[in-house]
């Protein structure tokens, strides 16, 4: 890095580096708030995710014990008829 030389440095020199700064902090900070909406934004989906795997789990086992029932009625009536038919 250079030296710069004493007196070089002016009060306008200092303005234009303050004002570079802030419009770096301004872009850092916007770049921050962005980047925290899409987390928020990827938690929100995880959660609906994990709400709808929850959901699908949960029709699983009402099918299953839909089919579990009507398996076992499906099963009394065809005893039924097959005592039913060979009385005959």
């Amino acid at each position: 890095m250079t030296e710069i030389p004493a007196g070089a440095v002016t009060v306008a020199d200092l303005y234009r580096e303050l004002t570079g700064l802030r419009g770096d902090l301004a872009l850092a900070l916007t770049e921050i708030r962005v980047m925290e909406a899409h987390r928020q934004s990827a938690v929100d989906t995880d959660r609906d995710h994990e709400t709808r795997l929850r959901t699908l789990e949960r029709f699983k086992w009402q099918l299953m014990g839909a089919a579990v029932a009507v398996s076992a009625a499906v099963s009394g009536l065809a005893t039924w008829i097959g005592l039913a038919v060979t009385r005959h």
